[in-house]
């Protein structure tokens, strides 16, 4: 017998009851902790378990380049294509690119939760997407990571039917953390600049973290904190983003004969945000109107920038182009103003995607974009544009955005005229 069991023996021998205590209390702390602990790790497996969501990258100009984990050779975006985390999307200076993130499930009864817009001479890569697993279970919202090494990215965060969805921008200058918000961020050598058009952001940086809210701005300088935020510029759009009634700052209005069937304007959720959708699906060969229209009654005087920015999104259009006059595209947008010489004067522009299919037949004063997807529009500086024609506006009366021709499916969101 070795000394060890001696040992033990004489324990034993010695006191029994208190090894008997000793081995039942281990036994009622391991049933304890097993009766506990399964039910807890099952809990907790259920609450944080994570699945990715998908992600698709589509070119909206020129050709952007993809850059896969671990490969030195890159490829270009030819077509609409699934982005896995750790790929890099890259845009040049004549290129943009789409980025939309959707829920899971068959691809007819995916749903938009955010998308990313890349403008040109961007470097953006895919950190994370993730949703729950089982989300009856879960109270965690979703998470979108991204990493921008440079450029402008415009950001539109949605949420689920059911829960939130988390958004983080990192980029080489600090980190930007939002929830359902609208977002613009510019990265350069020199520093970041943050704009919010719709809910708010969290900038942090050098251990500083500043609230940006709708309408503001901030700028983080080259190795220093965000600056305290600043109102961005004017926007003389009220209720650009839908998100009140209608009729809270917008009048519909019609134009077509009363024997036919009239096309309708709706305020609908499409991907987390509110937008205005044109529609008609009825007679060929009548010409028709439906639009939304804003009095401005803004004095531009001394105002040097005007800039009309919304988001576009073309779904169908049955007279190809513009029509026989260059006149009827699915969306259009007008802007009435009286100039410094006291002259009333428009400008116009609209949107297509389908060329005219009748030799001779103009596109003027159009734009040629793909359809199915949001289309960012930036117009020039207005002012400067109108100026070059020899004239500068004095007061802006009013805006109307409009579908124009047979029949037609156009959708329009986040509008703004900026003046600064």
């Amino acid at each position: 017998m070795t000394m060890g069991e001696r040992a033990a023996r004489s324990v034993w021998e010695r006191s029994p009851e208190r090894v008997a205590w000793a081995v039942m209390l281990i036994s009622f702390f391991t049933c304890i902790s097993l009766a506990v602990g399964v039910p807890w790790g099952i809990r907790t497996f259920l609450q944080h378990a994570t699945r990715g969501l998908p992600v698709e990258a589509q070119s909206l100009q020129g050709t952007a380049l993809i850059e896969f984990p671990g490969q030195p050779e890159l490829a270009a975006l030819t077509r609409p294509r699934s982005l896995n985390p750790g790929m890099t999307l890259r845009t040049d200076n004549a290129s943009s690119v789409s980025i939309t993130v959707f829920t899971n499930g068959a691809e007819s009864r995916r749903e938009e939760v955010a998308s990313l817009l890349m403008y040109n001479n961007t470097q953006l890569t895919l950190v994370e997407s993730l949703q729950p697993r089982f989300p009856r279970w879960s109270p965690d919202p979703g998470r979108l990571r991204v990493r921008v090494a440079q450029g402008r990215v415009r950001v539109i965060g949605g949420r689920f039917p059911d829960r939130d969805l988390d958004i983080e921008v990192r980029t080489p200058h600090g980190d930007v953390r939002a929830r359902n918000a609208s977002f613009s961020v510019f990265v350069s050598n020199q520093g970041m600049e943050v704009t919010v058009r719709q809910g708010e952001v969290f900038v942090t940086a050098r251990g500083l973290t500043v609230l940006v809210k709708e309408g503001e701005r901030t700028t983080v300088p080259l190795a220093q904190p965000p600056q305290p935020p600043t109102s961005a510029e004017r926007n003389l759009i009220r209720n650009g983003n839908f998100t009140e009634p209608l009729e809270v700052a917008w009048q519909v209005g019609f134009l077509q004969p009363d024997v036919v069937a009239a096309g309708t304007v709706a305020v609908i959720t499409v991907g987390g945000r509110r937008a205005v959708k044109f529609f008609r699906r009825a007679e060929e060969g009548v010409h028709t109107e439906v639009w939304i229209e804003q009095q401005l009654d803004a004095d531009v005087r001394d105002v040097d920038s005007l800039v009309l920015r919304m988001d576009v999104r073309l779904l169908y259009q049955s007279l190809s182009g513009g029509g026989m006059m260059g006149s009827e595209y699915p969306l259009m947008v007008r802007i009435d103003y009286t100039d410094v010489y006291g002259k009333d004067q428009f400008w116009v522009h609209g949107f297509y995607f389908r060329d005219p299919e009748i030799r001779g037949w103009p596109t003027v004063n159009g734009e040629k974009i793909p359809p199915f997807v949001w289309w960012p529009y930036e117009s020039p500086n207005l002012v400067a544009l109108w100026e070059s024609q020899g004239t500068r506006p004095a007061v802006l009366h009013k805006i109307r955005i409009y579908a124009s021709g047979h029949n037609y499916e156009s959708m329009v969101a986040e509008v703004g005229l900026f003046a600064r």
